[in-house]
């Protein structure tokens, strides 16, 4: 390696490329943590030059270290370097000059043409890949192209179909911040004398305020391992950063196609880039990238993208994993395999769907009502085996059959967590399951069973297997006895309430019932009020329930049972809360359009007390046993 130290000036004065190879990830800096202490840096340097009469501050400031691995020039074409550490660095300078450019070109500075060449090999056609200093990775690249010709801040907003109040991507972020930032360090004077001063220090400070380590790497040195070795410096990498770089590292090195140089954009174009360009409308935490919001998997937020690879992983090597070890088990996996690596990225696509299916369920299919339910249910052990079940084709699994090996799981999950089961060995225990799947699929035993049939019959027997507190499938009558007196609503999760009597509305509708969409806003009302006063509620004159109970303990008991609970608007709860039930039953007859409240359209109910509420929940269980059904021994 040749270590060499270099100012922003001299870095970016030549006509030189820096490419950051696209199996990078894309810009993630912002304002709080990178943005602001740069440009911190820079109004300090700035300032210190602007005061020297030399033009140059006492000291300079080290920005930090850029590992670049130089390539062969060919032919006419501009000198090239591959980012092989520092690209986040690179990027946002080279945003942070476009800003000062065109803050510049429209003070009509004199220093306009002089900071434009240290954005643009002006040699080049302009507009062409090779015209820009900087050329970010595949993901970012319109976003940059964008930012670096816009011109204003107000033409960026609009080229981009956006807002200054709008969740803007971070590279605009970025131009944005760092324009009205040097529109403020301008502010305290009015004359364009002083203005082309302060825009001078600022430029001069690149020239002689501001270093970096530049760190060329020589023949011999791998980059591969290089990269690994420091990218636990600045923003940490992802595991999916990891795999993405060793898989395109491998592509780009594939001796089958080296004839063909765009071999390993070709790959990540058809197989990858939807990871990295997928977009939410509106972002969540400031992150637009769908595989990149963060996920809660156990007590810890992960990227989408990272969950996936790792249940992929587990799916696929039929092993309990460490989810922080993602990397690791991925190389050694990948290095088992003599699986082709588009073969490979073609799969992970595939199930990629898969996943985005049960984590962002559309539709009103069977695998999406499961999904829906499943994350109330927060059983993210379940997704390595439902990938497996929902990749396998109809000749391998029909689709009745699979339709009933989800009907088996979810009455299986949703039975265990209403009566408080452990749910501390499902991870264990889904591969277990997902091993007896791969047994009966791979079986080459004769007869009338095939392999569909052979797959639903193993599923339902694992289930079924065993009458162990971690593993038993509770049958009707542990369901009911629990379902009627055990709470189900608790102030840390309402979600699983939410959820339970979602699917007990929707059990409710017939071929003579018009069909509603439930708001997802959806909040759970007790009917007998947590805080309603004894004059509205008397204790019922003969309260059902064990004997020695007393009322207050069967009111306690019943209070938080499914029988009591039902669905209501925010608006419509808030209202009727506590209040008398001779009021609160006319107003949910006139406002709610659930069939789980149908019965409140009757008059003559005037009152509700504890039998009601034992009553509603026979009602209730009725359905319940209907939807998540008994298990078969």
């Amino acid at each position: 390696m040749k270590p060499d130290k270099l100012s922003i000036y001299d870095l970016f004065q030549k006509d030189r490329r820096y490419v950051v190879p696209l199996y990078q990830r894309a810009y993630v800096w912002n304002e709080s943590e990178q943005w602001e202490p740069l440009w911190d840096d820079i109004q300090r340097q700035a300032e210190a030059c602007m005061a020297s009469k030399t033009g140059s501050p006492r000291r300079s400031h080290f920005l930090g270290a850029v590992v670049l691995n130089v390539q062969k020039i060919v032919g006419s074409a501009v000198a090239r370097s591959e980012i092989i550490d520092g690209q986040q660095r690179l990027t946002t300078l080279q945003i942070f000059i476009c800003a000062l450019r065109d803050f510049a070109t429209s003070n009509s500075s004199a220093h306009s043409s002089k900071i434009n060449r240290l954005t643009l090999n002006e040699d080049e056609k302009e507009g062409a890949d090779s015209s820009f200093k900087v050329w970010p990775t595949n993901a970012d690249r319109s976003m940059f192209r964008l930012i670096l010709s816009a011109k204003t801040p107000e033409a960026l907003l609009k080229e981009s179909g956006l807002t200054a109040k709008s969740e803007l991507p971070r590279m605009i972020g970025a131009y944005l911040y760092f324009h009205s930032q040097i529109t403020e360090f301008t502010s305290a004077v009015d004359d364009p004398e002083s203005i082309d001063h302060h825009i001078f220090g600022l430029f001069q400070s690149m020239r002689t305020g501001l270093q970096l380590v530049v760190i060329e790497l020589e023949e011999n040195d791998d980059p591969q391992v290089i990269f690994e070795t420091l990218n636990a410096r600045g923003q940490p990498l992802l595991p999916s950063d990891l795999i993405r770089n060793t898989v395109f590292q491998q592509a780009a090195a594939d001796p089958e196609h080296a004839a063909n140089e765009h071999y390993a954009d070709e790959l990540y174009a058809k197989h990858w880039r939807h990871f990295d360009n997928d977009r939410i409308e509106t972002a969540i935490k400031g992150e637009t990238r769908y595989w990149h919001v963060e996920e809660r998997q156990g007590r810890l937020n992960r990227p989408r993208i990272d969950l996936f690879i790792f249940h992929f992983l587990t799916m696929k090597t039929g092993k309990e994993l460490a989810i922080g070890q993602i990397f690791q088990e991925f190389r050694d996996w990948r290095d088992d395999s003599d699986e082709a690596l588009e073969a490979f990225l073609s799969e992970l696509k595939r199930y990629a769907s898969i996943f985005r299916s049960l984590i962002s369920p559309v539709g009103e299919g069977r695998a999406a009502t499961f999904a829906r339910r499943l994350r109330a249910l927060d059983t993210s052990t379940v997704y390595p085996f439902l990938l497996y079940i929902l990749g396998l084709p109809a000749d391998r699994l029909d689709t009745s059959d699979k339709e009933e090996v989800l009907s088996d799981v979810e009455s299986w999950l949703i039975r265990r967590m209403i009566c408080g089961l452990t749910n501390k060995n499902y991870n264990k225990f889904f591969v277990s399951l997902l091993a007896k799947v791969r047994e009966a699929e791979k079986s080459n035993e004769t007869g009338p069973d095939t392999t569909s049939l052979r797959i639903k019959t193993a599923v339902r027997a694992e289930l079924v297997r065993s009458i162990d507190v971690t593993v038993r499938w509770p049958v009707d009558a542990e369901l009911k006895a629990v379902f009627m007196e055990t709470p189900v609503y608790v102030k840390s999760r309402p979600d699983r309430a939410v959820m339970l009597l979602k699917a007990l509305d929707a059990r409710m509708y017939t071929s003579k019932t018009e069909q509603v969409v439930l708001p997802e806003n959806l909040t759970v009302e007790h009917l007998l009020p947590q805080n309603g006063s004894m004059s509205d509620y008397p204790y019922a004159p003969l309260p059902t329930g064990k004997a020695g109970d007393s009322p207050d303990e069967r009111r306690k008991k019943l209070l938080h049972t499914l029988g009591n609970l039902t669905l209501l608007t925010g608006p419509l709860n808030s209202a009727i809360s506590n209040g008398p039930f001779v009021e609160k039953r006319p107003q949910i007859a006139a406002n709610s359009a659930l069939r789980l409240n149908a019965r409140f359209q009757d008059h003559s109910i005037s009152t509700w007390s504890e039998e009601d509420i034992v009553k509603r929940a026979e009602d209730l269980f009725g359905l319940a046993k209907s939807i998540w059904s008994s298990p078969k021994s």
